[in-house]
């Protein structure tokens, strides 16, 4: 769910989003809760996807010719699979709409969608506070559902084209999983969107718990 980078001039939603943001922020910190930025530049992001996201996917291809061998011709439409991939895009953001609107008070009112093009990079804003388990749910579901399930029937009917699919979209993931590393050693507090950097900022609380926090940010 990454955002346009912070040198870039805001567009008048992006400036909606960062006064919600400052709104909630504020509500937090003035209830005692200490702040944690795990936010970045996409650029940065792209970059660490790139490394740490390129080797797993070798690995799983290595995989799938282990398993199924290589004397094989991949048959379908070039074209065609250039349109998947351009549909899975979209349905790769929509995920995490739907799944932020799950959790969010105000549903799919909360989510914003943009794209940003001095980076390519589409993205997906939640404007409501969640939990570390519902943010972690929200970005690591399209990776899951477009990247590995396909992968995996791929693998299991030696189907390469479903599998590359998988792969591709694995690969794609990478920023997402550079968020989930983000956040992989907390365990309680809130989580903001950040409005217009990639990645979010974590509140920790006093002595309260997810849904004490929650429950008063809706008051």
């Amino acid at each position: 769910m990454g955002k346009p980078k912070k040198e870039k001039k805001l567009t008048p939603r992006q400036m909606k989003q960062l006064q919600n943001f400052n709104t909630l922020r504020k509500k937090l910190l003035e209830k005692g809760y200490t702040e944690k930025k795990l936010s970045f530049d996409l650029v940065k992001a792209n970059s660490v996807a790139f490394i740490s996201t390129l080797p797993i996917v070798l690995v799983l291809l290595v995989l799938y010719i282990v398993v199924n061998g290589v004397d094989q011709t991949a048959s379908g439409s070039g074209f065609m699979f250039i349109i998947m991939v351009l549909v899975g895009i979209v349905i790769h953001e929509l995920i995490h709409g739907a799944v932020g609107a799950v959790f969010a008070k105000n549903k799919w009112q909360s989510i914003h969608f943009g794209f940003d093009w001095a980076t390519f990079t589409p993205y997906c804003h939640c404007a409501e506070a969640l939990s570390v388990a519902q943010y972690a749910l929200v970005i690591v579901l399209p990776t899951l559902l477009l990247g590995f399930l396909p992968y995996l029937i791929g693998l299991a009917f030696s189907l390469l084209p479903i599998a590359l699919y998988g792969l591709l979209f694995i690969f794609m993931g990478g920023g997402d999983a550079y968020i989930l590393w983000l956040i992989r050693k907390e365990r309680q507090g809130v989580i903001l969107d950040h409005p217009f950097l990639g990645g979010c900022v974590i509140f920790h609380p006093q002595h309260q718990d997810d849904q004490s926090m929650l429950a008063m940010l809706e008051e």
